[in-house]
């Protein structure tokens, strides 16, 4: 892979900046973005002004010593001031010893909006209500008479004063204090005391009957609410006297009863309890009537009939005959047998003493059964009686339990409001009183005055401290201000550095001025190279021939080039005759082509000789005559220039069309056949401001734009360089003419650098 080498250009070394790569054949070359201006630049500016900026700081001094001197004499103003101190905005309880403290940030809130209050309109035009302030001189200044004789009117005073006050009366808040300052500045010391005093004064006043206004319509409305709980209280208390009045509780002794909540607690427990009595009763009587149902209609004995049964004599004894007839039977069967006439008859017998025990018992369970049912029954009529006397009882004490439960929750209702009120009523009268007291506090606005102000002894306007170092200001200011205005406003390329910076092109070469440069007072800046060849302004031209030869690609040169301008004059003509005479010096074949038919140059410049050396009286073909046709060798048109190695081809007469000429076959064939003939084919073009210039860049190998500095503003270089870029020109870089040193600048120092090196020391030879 390929690593091509960054070549350095001498110009761009010379100039100090760093080494760019040769741009390819056919690109339009870019700089970097362009930076800001430099601290370097920014010293220069300041060093090519020194003295505009001396002149205008010296000039403000003298203003403000001056303003200072005429205000003191003729306007002087005094400042008398007081302090208000701020209490805590927080609103204490007078019940309480220690206070709340309020945050930084509210209390500082609290100071800005009590010194807002204190400059408002209403407050100022009761300022000047008092008789105190309109007794003043700087009052009756406002109502005297004017030049036409006419007295100021009431309003038109008041006005002019409300203005004057809004100007010169003053309060603020320090952050970190906690008072405001209070200010008036007029032409008397005496005065100016006079109206802070009244002002603080009316302040205070009007701060205090504000807060106090303000507490007794809360102190009113505070009372009218206690009255009326006063009333929800008497109205309760009617309420539950109403209550006690229809107990029994109100017929009690007073002594004997306690508390009317005990004495319904009491009744319904009694009242409970009875009805739980009555309950129990019920189940009881229930239970016993359905014993005595279920005994009568039973069809098993109960215990009770079997033990009157067993109590039976006549039952004892028929069971007395069955058990000694069993044994009887028993030992007849073991005799005789199943089917023996006395065994059956003694069974026959046992079986009717069985019936007749079996008839007894039924007679005796229903002797006892039927007189115990009756006697059940007549239990049970008496029984449901009181069944229906208790279930009526207890319907009652349920009624009654229910209402006296009523009459309890109505009770500990109102209680309950009672209590409430009462609690409300205390409350009520405690905030009273700590109204009053707030009402009585005799910083109830929370301002406390500082004391009366002082006269001033000393003008507070004006003061030297001020006007003196403002003039140095002001006026240094406006000499930096005009300095770089005049630097910045000047859109001219006057430096290597504008060029770099705004037109963001390749500068390929700049040649000095001729008043920098005092090896060429006298020669033909045509020709500067051969005649003052050690000038500073040769060793230019050497620079943009070897950036030249440094441009082209892969190290090789281009051969031809076109050099052009914005416009006549830029003195692109004698670049190329200078850069001719620097290609001569490598033993280079060169080739000037004069394309400029409507200003050329080198037949005044390098006239025909004859063959006796006179200048000849008429010209032979020049390039014009090629393009139409008129000569078809190029040998017709180049004719030597009287320097060895340098060729020249004149313009010719003007053609009709010569943008149409320029840009034909003929042309591109004469390029062609001259790059075979020559090193270099240096094309004199003509200014931009035609066609003309952009035909031939794209013809030639590289286009050079010419700069005048002095002459070439920004927005045309940029435009030609556009115009360039539009038609694939390969603009190779910009050579800057006429470019001046300037203190503070780079190029001053290369080129005094350049100077004494061409010295030689005495006694030593080159």
């Amino acid at each position: 892979m390929d690593n091509p080498i960054q070549r350095v250009n001498p110009a761009h070394a010379l100039l100090g900046q760093r080494p760019i790569a040769a741009p390819p054949v056919g690109a339009m070359v870019r700089t970097a973005p362009a930076s800001a201006i430099t601290p370097k630049e920014i010293l220069g500016i300041l060093r090519r002004h020194i003295l505009l900026i001396v002149s205008l700081t010296i000039l403000g001094t003298l203003i403000g010593g001056g303003s200072w001197f005429l205000f003191r004499r003729y306007m002087p103003r005094y400042t008398a001031m007081t302090q208000i101190e701020v209490l805590s905005p927080i609103q204490q309880d007078p019940t309480q010893i220690n206070a709340a403290q309020p945050q930084r940030d509210i209390y500082y809130q609290f100071r800005a909006t009590k010194a807002a209050q204190m400059t408002q309109r209403n407050m100022l035009q009761e300022m000047l209500r008092q008789d105190a302030i309109r007794q003043t001189g700087w009052f009756r200044q406002y109502a005297q008479v004017d030049a036409a004789g006419a007295v100021a009117s009431e309003a038109d005073a008041v006005r002019k004063a409300m203005s004057d006050l809004e100007s010169n009366f003053r309060v603020s808040a320090p952050r970190d204090y906690n008072f405001i300052v209070v200010s008036m500045r007029c032409a008397s010391a005496k005065e100016a005391k006079d109206i802070v005093d009244t002002a603080v004064r009316l302040f205070l006043s009007n701060q205090r009957e504000l807060a106090r206004s303000g507490i007794s319509d809360e102190l009113a409305e505070r009372i009218r609410q206690r009255d009326a709980i006063q009333r929800n209280l008497r109205q309760v208390e009617s309420s539950l006297d109403s209550i006690r009045a229809g107990t029994r509780f109100a017929r009690l002794n007073v002594g004997d009863r306690g508390s009317f909540r005990d004495y319904m607690d009491e009744k319904l427990a009694d009242v409970e309890k009875r009805f739980n009595q009555l309950e129990a009763e019920k189940i009881r009587f229930e239970s016993v009537i359905a014993t005595l149902r279920e005994r009568a209609t039973a069809v098993e004995y109960d215990d009770v009939v079997r033990e009157q049964i067993e109590r039976d004599p006549i039952a004892r004894q028929m069971r007395a005959n069955i058990a000694s007839t069993e044994p009887v039977l028993e030992r007849q069967l073991a005799r005789f047998g199943e089917e023996h006439r006395t065994v059956k008859q003694t069974r026959a017998a046992l079986e009717q003493m069985q019936a007749d025990l079996a008839y007894r018992q039924r007679e005796i369970a229903e002797i006892y059964r039927l007189s115990d049912y009756r006697n059940a029954q007549d239990s049970m009529t008496a029984l449901t009686q009181q069944l229906d006397t208790i279930t009526r009882q207890i319907q009652n004490a349920q009624e009654e339990y229910r209402e006296l439960d009523r009459v309890r929750a109505d009770f500990a209702r109102y209680d309950t409001q009672r209590e409430e009120q009462q609690q409300l009523l205390e409350e009520m009268n405690l905030l009273i009183e700590k109204l009053n007291a707030l009402y009585s506090d005799p910083v109830i606005h929370k301002l406390r005055s500082g004391g009366l102000a002082f006269e001033p002894t000393e003008v507070s306007f004006p003061r030297w401290q001020i006007f003196f170092p403002g003039g140095f200001v002001l006026g240094l200011l406006a000499g930096l201000g005009l300095a770089f205005a005049i630097e910045l406003l000047n859109d001219l390329l006057r430096t290597p550095s504008d060029v770099m910076r705004h037109i963001r092109v390749p500068l390929m070469g700049m040649v000095c001025h001729t008043d920098d440069d005092e090896d060429v007072e006298d020669v033909d800046l045509y020709h500067v190279v051969r005649q003052a060849p050690y000038s500073i302004t040769s060793e230019c031209y050497r620079q943009l021939r070897t950036n030249l030869k440094l441009s082209g690609p892969g190290g090789q040169p281009h051969q031809t080039f076109l050099v052009t301008s914005s416009s006549a004059g830029d003195g692109k003509t004698t670049v190329v005759v200078n850069l001719a005479s620097t290609l001569l010096s490598e033993d280079k074949r060169v080739l000037i082509v004069d394309a400029n038919f409507r200003r050329p140059m080198t037949g005044r410049l390098f006239p025909r000789a004859e063959t006796d050396g006179s200048s000849a009286k008429q010209a032979d073909y020049g390039l014009s005559n090629f393009l139409m046709g008129q000569c078809t060798d190029e040998q017709q048109i180049i004719r030597p220039s009287g320097i060895e190695g340098l060729f020249l081809i004149d313009g010719g007469p003007l053609p009709a069309n010569p943008a149409e000429l320029l840009n034909g076959d003929r042309m591109k064939t004469l390029l062609a056949r001259c790059k075979d003939q020559f090193d270099y084919v240096l094309i004199d073009g003509p200014a931009m401001l035609v066609s003309d210039a952009k035909v031939l860049a794209a013809n030639a190998d590289g286009t050079i734009v010419v700069f005048n500095a002095a002459t070439t503003h920004r927005g045309a270089a940029m435009r030609i360089l556009r115009e360039l870029r539009d038609i694939n020109a390969n603009t190779l870089g910009t050579v800057l003419m006429g470019v001046r040193t300037r203190k503070g600048g780079y190029f001053r120092e290369v080129n005094r650098a350049y100077q004494e090196y061409q010295r030689v020391p005495m006694g030593q030879t080159v």
